[in-house]
């Protein structure tokens, strides 16, 4: 960790509130990097003091929070009445809702009703009230499933449209209501002209005065079901009920407005009263509330939990702090030969699912209705054989309009006969051709091993052997196939390069030469082989993982390479986990994958199984289970060319190793 947050108390206790509230891990300090990464991985911390330690007090929760490094958020639009707390760190530290303490707060994200809420959300419990008045979370993804399960035309118009919020504020702060923030503050303008001014830059929304002075407002559509894909290079790719919806439904009630015209779809259209209320009841049935003791500071990743606040009796102060994203990170890092890494954006992608074109039955059909089911990532290679059908498939795909080609990303690869510079672009042409592509986004070296060439009109694909059956390993500079490798992409036949299969020292090797770096590495990858130490090389010097055979062995049966003994599909463990989150062993170990931020390549010739398969983004695994998950490794690899290359070509050619 570094020491940027040098002013955060020496010891602290974190508790994952969703997954272990009556645990907690101590840590020594908490480094802005680091904790960004727990808020992403377990979504709401419990933060106190060590247990021989005073609770924290105010002023070092302002530094605490200071110290993370988060920017500025400016509180614009909100319900809440709050007040300003003095505090020496340069932060802004304020009242949580002030609303009566009779009534409840329902659950919300904070700000939902705004174009930019928040990123995370900080309470402080100065002083815990005598009966009541916890701080309720529940998880947005687990309420976005029930949604959609169980109200599924609803969640298509939400998703779809969006929700419109209608809430009349006053002139001055209400403090009998707990939505009775003034248009002045709310705004934060000191004028009515400067207020009409803010509104009428924001297109869609509709505001009007009313004869006694409060304003009405309609906020313009706003998205109400978010794809959270990933924070700081960590996959999220959940969905989360991010809206506001149920709190302006039950609470937002006063002498000014009236709840049930509080808020309606994008479209204007009214939501079913009946279908909000079973989405609260859910929400009250599933929450995990916490009793405020003096000290406690609750950390909230807002992009992925709501919270609310029960009523209470007796004096209660808790306070409330909001940020943006983080600062930037003055760390300098680095790769694994020592270059400075600035360019972390290959590991950001929107859909982590890449469906793989090796060993089907019709690639053709199926490729097309791989696109119909939603995926947009494509693996191929030369050495499937299939290139053709495939590249037909896409053109049908394209032709219906079903997709346009910059929406899809095509990888195909670089086989072993054509590491020769002079051989590099002709594979690449000719996997365009078949194809039928002017480019391709990805271009991988299919295996750190380079064998004799193989003349594209005697034999293609030229598979393992020459034209005497023969394997036959040639000498070859690897780093002259990657600068020719470099010179397809200046010539716009490929946005990028990468590899594939490559070790550690393979990735050194590239990474010492390379003028482009590569931006993906795909590996055999699953809960038998889950090659951690390989995967955080790599992510560190800015290189994506993918991960084929992410299932385990049942592909490599049919090939004498795995035995019925290999089959995941059957494993206790993760047949438990199935069973606590009602998903398939397909869905879980692919929900491992995504969580290690990995990007798993499936296939299935079943268009139900292929959008079962991308039905992975509305649960998410907990530490616990994917320790579990974890703990089946026994680095065992199915496709594995010291073994196979001497059992089929009568060539020992290791690796790995």
């Amino acid at each position: 960790w570094d020491q940027a947050a040098a002013n955060i108390p020496e010891h602290m206790r974190v508790t994952r509130i969703f997954e272990d509230l009556q645990g907690h891990e101590s840590h020594k300090s908490l480094s802005q990097e680091y904790f960004v990464g727990l808020l992403a991985r377990h979504k709401a911390l419990l933060l106190k003091s060590d247990e021989d330690q005073d609770p924290f007090n105010v002023e070092e929760f302002a530094e605490t929070i200071e110290g993370l490094r988060l920017s500025k958020y400016e509180y614009v639009g909100g319900a809440a009445p709050r007040r300003l707390i003095p505090v020496e760190a340069n932060v802004e530290v304020f009242t949580a809702n002030e609303a009566p303490p009779d009534q409840l707060i329902p659950f919300h994200h904070e700000l939902a009703q705004v174009a930019d809420p928040p990123q995370y959300i900080f309470f402080y419990c100065d002083l815990p009230s005598e009966t009541g008045g916890e701080t309720a979370l529940i998880d947005s993804t687990l309420v976005y499933r029930f949604v959609a399960d169980n109200f599924p035309q609803f969640m298509e118009k939400l998703k779809l449209h969006g929700a419109r919020y209608k809430r009349t504020l006053p002139a001055e702060d209400d403090k009998e209501s707990p939505i009775g923030r003034s248009f002045y503050n709310a705004y934060q303008v000191d004028s009515k002209i400067d207020l009409e001014k803010k509104l009428d830059k924001i297109a869609g929304l509709q505001y009007e005065w009313q004869p006694e002075g409060s304003l009405t407002v309609i906020t313009e559509p706003i998205p109400a079901v978010r794809m959270i894909e990933q924070q700081h290079n960590h996959a999220i790719h959940q969905w989360t009920f991010h809206n506001s919806v149920i709190a302006a439904f039950l609470g937002w009630q006063d002498s000014r407005n009236d709840r049930m015209n509080a808020v309606c779809f994008g479209d204007n259209d009214p939501m079913d009263p009946k279908v909000l209320d079973e989405i609260a009841k859910f929400m009250d049935d599933n929450k995990v509330s916490y009793q405020w003791k003096r000290g406690d500071i609750f950390a909230l990743n807002n992009r992925l939990v709501m919270h609310s606040r029960n009523a209470f009796t007796g004096p209660r102060r808790v306070y409330a702090a909001m940020f943006g994203d983080t600062l930037p990170s003055e760390q300098v890092k680095r790769d694994g030969v020592g270059h400075i890494v600035n360019d972390f954006s290959a590991l950001t992608v929107s859909d982590p699912t890449t469906f793989g074109m090796w060993r089907l039955t019709d690639p053709e059909e199926t490729v097309y209705q791989a696109i119909r089911a939603g995926y947009r990532r494509f693996d191929s290679a030369c050495d499937y054989g299939n290139e053709e059908a495939t590249g037909r498939g896409i053109a049908r795909a394209i032709a219906d309009g079903i997709v346009k080609r910059e929406e899809l990303y095509i990888t195909t690869k670089l086989w072993n006969t054509y590491h020769d510079p002079l051989h590099v672009p002709m594979a690449l042409d000719r996997c365009l051709k078949d194809l039928g592509l002017d480019y391709v986004d990805e271009f991988l070296i299919h295996f750190p091993i380079s064998m004799e060439f193989v003349p594209f009109e005697d034999k293609y694909p030229p598979e393992w052997s020459n034209l005497g059956g023969e394997m036959v390993l040639v000498k070859n500079d690897i780093n002259a196939t990657w600068k020719a490798m470099e010179e397809l992409v200046y010539a716009n036949k490929t946005k990028h390069i990468g590899i594939s299969n490559f070790n550690c020292q393979h990735i050194r090797q590239i990474l010492s030469i390379a003028r482009i770096r590569p931006t993906s590495l795909q590996i055999e990858c699953h809960p038998h082989l889950s090659q951690e130490k390989l995967i955080r090389f790599a992510r560190e010097a800015g290189i994506r993982v993918s991960a084929f055979s992410c299932l385990g062995g049942a592909s490599y049966i049919s090939l004498d390479m795995a035995t019925s003994q290999d089959l995941l599909f059957e494993n206790a463990i993760i047949l438990e986990i199935c069973r606590i989150h009602k998903k398939t062993a397909a869905q879980v170990m692919l929900r491992w994958a995504v969580q290690r931020n990995t990007l798993p390549i499936n296939k299935s010739s079943s268009s139900a199984r292929m959008t079962e398969n991308r039905e992975v983004f509305d649960f998410y695994l907990t530490k616990e289970e994917m320790k579990a998950i974890d703990s089946l490794n026994k680095n065992h690899r199915y496709n594995d060319p010291g073994h196979f290359c001497e059992g089929g070509m009568r060539t020992f050619c290791p690796i790995y190793e």
